[in-house]
């Protein structure tokens, strides 16, 4: 969905604004606190439905008024929105439709940000990485949502069961179903994975001379020894009865980011991390069928000039609309054909074409 109109109202410090959006390259400037980000906010609340800065809906809200209101109009004329209160339930509507599920609105709209917590893909646990993966699968493997929500529900009741020490032959029920949905799982991901590592050695190629390969590990058997894992969850059922959780399974997948055999949080500085993670994420949507829409914030933080030029370089060759801020009026656009591009300066929440 290529968005040509976007209207805020209300949020942060943002009471009124109105963007003509381009239809490939928009670029925010503004110092700090002035709302650039909050632009990316409300884009990406159309798309996932809540903000990538607090799950809570008070903060994003501003402070002398009781609901916010988002609004985008696409080149085919469809339309998104979405209505946060205080006090009432939020709306969405998606064509003039009632909304109810967000991944709804991921489908319609895929979406992906840039923002200042990008490095939690190396710094933080596995977790933050598999959801990484996990976006990608539910873009691409329109099945995958279903197995992933079962495997979940499975591993729910089994964990419940762990915590009322009952004898292991309660088990093997749960321990089957775990396992069949464990390799259904692992089979989309290792097929996804394998495109999504070609992609990333080819788009990394162009941003960046830095070494650096990622890997997937599937969430058991670790030390590769064949063993199904059923198996090893009998083999860990006292350790996991005494830990009251599931230790293995697909639960517990990761991606290993590495440059040189090293662990990229170890090795590379916080500029290099930066353009293997924008890569990283690049070279996923790349699979996504659909146009991306995508939020990069203070593109210049971090990079020097010629890894922002090799980005920019990279960024006009794709396909997809973007939207990007940065604290002053830079070289960033020059690259930008200038039909392909808008600009935007914004003071203390109003915004004005450049």
């Amino acid at each position: 969905m290529i968005l040509t109109d976007l209207k805020i109202h209300s949020l942060r410090n943002i009471i009124k604004a109105h963007l003509q959006l381009n239809s490939r390259f928009n670029f925010i400037y503004g110092a700090n606190g002035s709302g650039k980000t909050s632009i990316l906010e409300a884009l990406y609340l159309l798309s996932c439905g809540h903000s990538f800065r607090s799950r809570e809906i008070a903060p994003i809200i501003n402070q002398d008024q009781d609901t916010l209101t988002i609004f985008a109009r696409a080149e085919n004329e469809e339309s998104i929105s979405i209505q946060k209160s205080r006090s009432e339930p939020t709306q969405v509507k998606l064509n003039n439709q009632f909304c109810y599920s967000t991944s709804q609105l991921a489908y319609a709209m895929p979406c992906q940000i840039f923002y200042s917590d990008i490095f939690q893909i190396i710094d933080a646990g596995a977790s933050i990485r598999r959801s990484v993966l996990d976006w990608g699968l539910f873009h691409v493997k329109h099945n995958y949502l279903a197995v992933w929500k079962e495997y979940k529900k499975v591993l729910k009741q089994r964990n419940a069961l762990l915590k009322t020490r009952v004898a292991y032959n309660q088990f093997i029920p749960w321990d089957l179903q775990l396992s069949h949905l464990a390799n259904e799982l692992d089979v989309m991901r290792k097929e996804y994975f394998a495109q999504w590592a070609s992609n990333f050695i080819q788009v990394l190629s162009e941003l960046t001379d830095v070494s650096c390969t990622i890997g997937y590990y599937r969430g058991w058997d670790k030390k590769e020894s064949g063993k199904p894992l059923k198996d090893l969850l009998a083999e860990s059922f006292e350790s996991d009865m005494y830990k009251s959780f599931t230790q293995s399974g697909a639960h517990q997948a990761d991606i290993l980011i590495e440059s040189n055999d090293f662990k990229a949080k170890q090795v590379l500085s916080r500029g290099q991390q930066k353009i293997i993670l924008l890569g990283l994420k690049l070279a996923q949507a790349q699979m996504v069928e659909k146009d991306c829409l995508y939020l990069i914030d203070d593109l210049a933080a971090e990079l020097d000039e010629n890894h922002q030029s090799r980005l920019m370089n990279h960024l006009v060759t794709r396909k997809g609309q973007y939207v990007i801020t940065n604290t002053a009026s830079s070289q960033l656009f020059q690259s930008v054909p200038s039909n392909e591009a808008s600009i935007f300066q914004i003071n203390s929440g109003l915004i004005v074409s450049s």
